[in-house]
């Protein structure tokens, strides 16, 4: 093929056609609108209904309130080991077109992989994990009324002096944790929690890909703030292995 796996898992990422599977028409679900968190849990346990062959509904862990955090797992099924994707949306509970993006690229993906040689050789090959709505607690909040429509953050308390509450759940990482673009302040939207990995979500998501450590092929999480298509590493300021290859998909996504 013209392109790795990596820049076609990056290509049906960014370029989306509307295409109408059979059972995932416009008319039973409204692609073109936020939905509540209920809905798109709804939505998840749809998919799975209508796609038993390749849609599969995974629990990895609880949010900070104890709801189930759950991705979706998309892909043929195999005997053999398969490299996975992983794809998560809505980390920052305000950024609600990102759910809606995730929503988006799984309807495209499930219509087109009977027909499209290119993404019936991904779902023969890879497993797509992914989870709609990562902060949903905070996502939830966001939902409450419009003093809260531009809430950030999870919704874990800070300590007992603060009337403050949230974490910056990308933030909370122990990959560098506490280095660069964050504050220690509890009042802040980049506060990155009181230790590395001290939110439910974040030990999820670090739990869930330690185990998949040897099948990751390609890592997306996908914002709605600026525009932008970011490449590793954000810090330390050195390039990943595979810049280059990275760089010339970017070039075919602009």
């Amino acid at each position: 093929m013209a392109f790795s796996v990596i820049s076609l898992v990056l290509l049906s990422a960014a370029v989306a056609h509307d295409r109408l599977a059979d059972g995932l028409e416009q008319k039973s679900y409204n692609y073109t609108t936020y939905h509540t968190m209920d809905e798109i849990s709804d939505w998840m346990n749809q998919m799975e209904r209508e796609n038993p062959d390749v849609v599969s509904r995974m629990i990895y862990g609880q949010t900070y309130e104890k709801r189930n955090i759950t991705l979706l797992k998309i892909g043929l099924k195999s005997t053999t080991a398969k490299k996975a994707v992983w794809m998560d949306c809505g980390i920052h509970a305000r950024e609600w077109i990102a759910p809606a993006f995730c929503l988006h690229f799984v309807k495209e993906i499930l219509g087109s992989y009977k027909t499209d040689p290119n993404m019936n050789t991904l779902f023969k090959n890879l497993d797509f994990y992914i989870t709609p709505v990562l902060n949903m607690d905070g996502y939830i909040y966001s939902w409450q009324n419009s003093s809260t429509r531009l809430w950030r953050k999870s919704r874990s308390p800070c300590h007992e002096n603060s009337t403050c509450s949230g974490t910056d759940l990308n933030r909370n990482f122990y990959a560098n944790w506490g280095m660069v673009g964050i504050s220690r302040d509890c009042c802040s939207e980049v506060y990155n929690g009181a230790t590395a990995l001290s939110e439910p979500e974040a030990q999820a998501v670090t739990d869930i890909l330690g185990a998949l450590q040897n099948q990751i092929l390609c890592y997306l999480t996908i914002h709605s703030y600026g525009q932008l298509i970011l490449l590793p590493y954000g810090h330390p300021n050195i390039s990943a292995p595979n810049y280059e290859e990275l760089v010339r998909t970017q070039a075919c996504l602009m």
